[in-house]
């Protein structure tokens, strides 16, 4: 997958923040037991900058981006044609209670 540098960067920085953002809602202590390191190796595998960095240009470099667990990601073509039937459904419509049926 080739992608243009500004746009690699700038999805490094992405995935670099997701990641930030992750270890800090877990904590360092609390990963550091889950991989099997003390928590000082944690902590300098959180502030040695060019490894964490160099992790996600190269993550994104290959196409990847990272998302919260939690997060659910799907084709953008299923979405885009979900949205699609969605609009043509509810064309004309003003309020909920359009949807409604009267028996």
């Amino acid at each position: 997958m080739t992608t243009s540098s500004s746009s690699t960067d700038a999805r490094a920085r992405k995935n670099e923040a997701v990641f930030r953002n992750a270890i800090a809602q877990v904590g360092q202590n609390k990963i550091a037991q889950e991989i099997g390191v003390s928590p000082t190796t944690m902590s300098r595998y959180c502030s040695e900058e060019d490894a964490l960095e160099r992790a996600c240009k190269i993550m994104a470099a290959a196409g990847v981006k990272c998302v919260p667990v939690a997060y659910e990601c799907y084709p953008r073509q299923d979405i885009e044609a979900i949205f699609t039937l969605a609009q043509r459904s509810l064309r004309g419509m003003s309020s909920v209670d359009q949807l409604r049926w009267d028996e």
